[in-house]
């Protein structure tokens, strides 16, 4: 199964993807294209663009704000939930930033945090039951 991953407002990018790849290698998931965004328009072609063809998509950053660029307030609106809450939290064993999971029928949003060892933590107890199983069953 191949993935995409979008950095958003991201600052420890190579470290993060690092983590990220060699994690979903575990679980069978290749890391294909990754790119980069800045804003909420350029991060909504992205994402409208990435699930055309791929149904994983990893979101890192952008968690730490909480201005109308912050990843809560922008996937909220793209997703018409009145808050990103509403959506399926990864708790971090890290404690720091939490994570989300939107799924839609075939298709999966996971946002994290611009953390490597966040990363890294939440993919090996949270998410790994979850992406295994998403792996095994989704067509692509």
């Amino acid at each position: 199964m191949n993935c995409e991953l979008i950095f958003y407002l991201a600052k420890k990018t190579s470290m993060c993807e690092r983590v990220l790849k060699k994690q979903l290698t575990s679980f069978n998931i290749n890391l294909g294209k990754t790119f980069f965004s800045t804003g909420s328009i350029q991060l909504g072609t992205l994402l409208c663009d990435t699930f055309k063809h791929c149904n994983l998509c990893f979101i890192v950053g952008g968690l730490e704000f909480s201005d109308r660029q912050g990843i809560k307030n922008v996937l909220s609106k793209a997703l018409a939930y009145e808050t990103l809450d509403d959506m399926k939290k990864i708790e971090n064993p890290n404690n720091y930033q939490d994570g989300y999971v939107f799924r839609a029928g075939s298709q999966l949003l996971i946002v994290l945090p611009d953390e490597p060892d966040d990363i890294s933590a939440m993919l090996k107890s949270p998410l790994k039951e979850y992406l295994m199983d998403f792996a095994e069953n989704s067509k692509i």
